[in-house]
């Protein structure tokens, strides 16, 4: 990523999150946290019974897993652990059941009503309370059917419309538009731990590209950041509405520095930029995440999103709760410092772990899950990564040493003595071989191996770096060829 503007986490790099996306990786991330904390991490196969965590009709492959030590057991789904009740999640599956019950906590909510996909009562009701509205499906998520900002019956028209030909949700909510900024707020027993400003899409004009360039140079940008990469931004209905308010189609060209909202909603699954802003919520606005959680039962971990009045600061609505909420753009903002919300989990459910010393090895999540997407295994346990004085050696060989098996035989002798690291290729015979050792001792044992390689292979000579400081960079489990 090269956005001068985010700090990301040293331990948390591309590398280590590459090709996991979506609720994986927020499974990932929450496992990885633990398992770095030397709790024993186990995966289970898809649909395994072991799982009575409600599964929102998802399958389970790749997002449930169990962390444990000595002493206590606590199984996990996504980003939600087993303290989260099942209770909890249907209700907050339930737009218009959350609302009720945090209205009757006086938590504050917009305005609105539920409707089966009756025009003319929708349209009675929208001007009861008055316009600007938004319409959203009452069991849906990921920002999929809601409008926002819908100003007119025309346009409250249109929108019905077009729900109706793209979804079969049955019933949708009504609500009172509220304007103000949208935050994601994660919050875990009493603090808030993440904060994030969801940006409805948008593109900056330069007076030189299209529309269509525009949005495919944002969409470039956003394959940089682990999070969002399989997020872009996409032309539909709403986009393409949104740019006729403005006056443009896509081969339109923007002025320079004219910013054009090419959505109302903010949701990042649909193009919006998320923004850390932790640090700019009043305490009033946090106080009000943390009673949204404390409303509904058993729920102590979970996202709040919330709107913020753009008159006060400490005035805000809660739009609704995700208990089994997302949480890799609080690691990934595409703007500002990451928020370590993983790490606030792990503490919740093993608060003995706090103050634990954190190993700075990853494994490879793909490789991990292999045989239980082959049903080979019903479940796989992570090998605890190594406690030893870690040392580590870089070796540059010279030499007759491609194709003749010598990255192979390195690799096998590699794991044979239990050490991590890579063999890849940097030049025309020229390999490295990075390795992470117990100690000096069995890196010139490696040394060894390094010069007498395969039986084709003749090396010429071998140059052997320590590496500065190993312990500070993240490093992966095993031993692995790079081509």
């Amino acid at each position: 990523m090269n956005n001068l503007n985010v700090e990301l986490f040293p331990h948390i790099t591309e590398e280590v999150v590459s090709d996991i996306t979506g609720f994986k990786l927020c499974s990932y991330l929450v496992a990885l946290e633990g398992w770095r904390r030397g709790l024993t991490l186990t995966w289970y196969k898809d649909e395994t019974t072991l799982c009575k965590l409600d599964r929102l009709k998802s399958s389970t492959q790749g997002k449930f897993f169990s962390l444990s030590s000595n002493n206590k057991n606590h199984f996990f789904f996504r980003s939600r652990g087993d303290k989260v009740s099942n209770k909890s999640v249907r209700i907050c599956q339930d737009k218009e059941k959350t609302k009720n019950i945090l209205h009757q906590k006086d938590v504050p909510i917009p305005l609105g009503k539920v409707f089966e996909t009756n025009d003319k009562d929708i349209f009675t009701y929208a001007e009861n309370i008055g316009f600007p509205v938004v319409v959203k499906p009452l069991r849906g998520s990921m920002g999929k059917g809601v409008h926002t900002n819908i100003k007119s019956i025309d346009e409250l028209d249109d929108v019905l419309t077009e729900l109706k030909s793209a979804y079969n949700y049955s019933e949708y909510i009504v609500e009172k538009h509220y304007p103000g900024q949208e935050y994601r707020i994660y919050v875990v027993g009493d603090k808030v731990i993440g904060a994030t400003n969801r940006v409805p899409a948008n593109i900056v004009g330069d007076g030189k590209n299209t529309v269509k360039t525009l949005i495919e140079n944002k969409n470039n940008d956003r394959k940089k950041n682990p999070y969002l990469a399989p997020k872009p931004i996409k032309l539909d209905y709403e986009v393409l509405n949104s740019l006729k308010n403005y006056g443009y189609d896509i081969e339109g060209i923007p002025k320079l520095g004219e910013r054009i909202n090419l959505r109302e909603k903010s949701n990042l699954s649909s193009g919006g930029d998320p923004i850390e802003a932790t640090d700019e919520l009043s305490e009033e606005i946090k106080q009000l995440a943390v009673d949204a959680l404390k409303a509904l039962p058993s729920i102590p971990h979970a996202g709040v999103d919330v709107i913020v009045d753009p008159v006060s600061s400490n005035r805000g609505v809660v739009l609704e709760v995700n208990a089994t909420a997302e949480i890799g753009f609080h690691l990934f903002p595409l703007e500002g410092k990451a928020r370590d919300v993983p790490a606030a989990i792990i503490d919740y459910y093993f608060p003995e772990t706090i103050k634990k010393e954190k190993s700075n090895f990853f494994f490879d999540y793909n490789s991990i899950l292999e045989p239980l997407k082959t049903w080979s295994a019903d479940e796989v346990r992570v090998s605890s990564p190594p406690n030893d004085e870690i040392y580590g050696r870089k070796y540059i060989v010279t030499g007759q040493v491609e194709k003749v098996g010598y990255m192979n035989r390195i690799r096998r002798e590699a794991l044979k003595m239990k050490l991590h690291g890579f063999v890849k290729k940097i030049g025309e015979n020229k390999m490295e071989v990075t390795v992470l050792c117990k100690d000096e001792s069995e890196a010139e044992k490696f040394l060894d191996v390094c010069y007498k390689g395969s039986k084709k292979s003749k090396v010429n000579n071998v140059e052997s770096l320590i590496l500065e400081s190993p312990k500070d960079s993240p490093f992966k489990l095993g031993f692995e060829i790079i081509i």
